[in-house]
């Protein structure tokens, strides 16, 4: 019911903001210019063939329920080693509360918690716009840190000061780490001026969204690795599309609760980062265009061409989000060189739809 709400909420915008760009052109982080949408719907396409492998740390998905209507537990699991955590929830109550992520150790000794790449939102009542930035942040260049000593418990999102969401604002994010003995993971939403301890013995699980689509659980697998088998032949001057998040050709992937031992499926696959390679041969270069037909799509991610350092874009590059209304509706990542090779790392953002496609297309 979360994600309607903010269809709704959103349609009447992006609709105009739609309309007064069909005219215009998107702009990828490449600086390469891009028809907003091919006019008559997605052109014909061969299915490009790909290997797809799975695996990478445990990844920690919070967001059942996603309208936290009460304080309590949205997720808890014990972790060690590499893991990611994924969380995205909005305060559905009628005053501020604050939003805790909270490692506790679970053993005698102190554990040491690696923070690794992050990206996390501010509180925000455009879901969208929440999403996007947890991933431009995730994308974007970051400092490294000293390991976190747990001697008894901290709360990930209040290292600074607490995370303090009002009404309807939603927090969302994507963080990586690493402990070196196993720790208590617990997603909270509890009153402002809560003490930590005491809020971790008062609260309980909370029960997940009603439904088939409960969507939290830990997941072996967290890394999806994709590679055309061939590479694309830009000479013969067809279009090749990959589906990605489809839970078809590519599935998603599958865990348990830890809360209630059920198994779960992440619905979208948010929180798995993805790495798409793409190699090319022939004497023409070739358009790579990202499609979300599922849905609004706002994130962001990194192209690299040839092995060089990769480039962070925005996705799409100009206005917040895109893929609303029209099934051709495309972005131009960029543009790979003859005989080249382009590598796309994204995950699917938080508020936005799936699937998504990438086209190859030989430069005309």
């Amino acid at each position: 019911k979360g994600r309607e709400k903010i269809r709704m909420k959103t349609k009447k915008f992006l609709e105009t903001l739609l309309a007064g760009l069909t005219c215009l052109s998107f702009w990828s982080g490449t600086g390469e210019a891009a028809d907003a949408r091919w006019d008559d719907g997605v052109p014909r396409y061969t299915e490009a063939k790909v290997n797809i492998h799975e695996d990478g740390p445990n990844l920690l998905f919070s967001d059942s329920p996603e309208m936290v209507q009460k304080c309590g537990v949205m997720y808890r699991d014990t972790v060690k080693g590499k893991f990611r955590l994924f969380f995205h929830h909005v305060n559905d109550t009628d005053s501020s509360k604050r939003l805790a992520i909270v490692l506790r150790r679970t053993g005698i000794r102190p554990a040491l918690v690696q923070l690794g790449r992050n990206g996390i939102s501010d509180p925000n009542r455009d879901w969208l716009e929440a999403g996007k930035e947890a991933q431009i942040r995730y994308y974007g260049k970051q400092k490294e840190t000293d390991p976190l000593r747990i001697s008894r418990m901290t709360d990930l999102l209040g290292l600074q000061k607490p995370t303090i969401i009002r009404p309807q604002e939603l927090v969302t994010g994507i963080v990586n780490l690493e402990s070196d003995r196993p720790v208590e993971v617990s997603v909270m939403m509890i009153p402002v001026k809560t003490d930590l301890g005491l809020a971790l013995d008062a609260y309980g699980i909370l029960p997940p969204d009603e439904g088939d689509h409960v969507l939290r659980g830990t997941f072996p697998a967290s890394d999806v690795h994709v590679r055309l088998q061939e590479a694309y032949p830009s000479n013969k001057l067809e279009t090749w599309g990959i589906k990605l998040a489809d839970d078809v050709l590519n599935p998603y992937v599958r865990g348990k609760d830890a809360t209630t031992g059920k198994k779960v499926v992440n619905y979208g696959n948010y929180g798995v980062m993805y790495d798409v390679i793409l190699p090319t041969k022939g004497k023409r270069d070739t358009v790579l265009r990202f499609n979300p037909y599922g849905g609004p799509y706002a994130g962001a991610g990194l192209l690299s061409m040839n092995g060089e350092e990769a480039k962070e874009i925005k996705i799409p590059g100009h206005g917040l989000a895109f893929g609303w209304s029209h099934d051709g509706e495309t972005m131009v990542l960029g543009t790979i060189p003859e005989n080249g090779e382009a590598t796309l790392h994204f995950s699917p953002p938080g508020s936005s739809n799936l699937p998504i496609r990438l086209f190859l297309s030989p430069k005309s």
